[in-house]
């Protein structure tokens, strides 16, 4: 789920340090996210938090694409 984060960032121009200060997780961290070097999040609030904003942003991606 998190390496689909990268493409929905791009296609959305959405940087790593925005997606870091909407989450509270770090670039690094996010980084290691969608290359797939961290396969899980321990912790489970920041996992909801960054599931919640991958959904909204998915949400938000096929809201566009029907405007073009």
């Amino acid at each position: 789920m998190f390496t689909k984060l990268r493409r929905l960032r791009k296609i959305n121009e959405i940087t790593l340090d925005e997606v870091a200060m909407d989450t509270g997780l770090s670039v690094g961290y996010l980084n290691r996210l969608e290359r797939g070097f961290i396969q899980d999040i321990k912790n489970t609030a920041k996992k909801k938090r960054l599931e919640t904003y991958i959904k909204n942003l998915e949400a938000k991606t096929k809201k566009d694409a029907h405007l073009l």
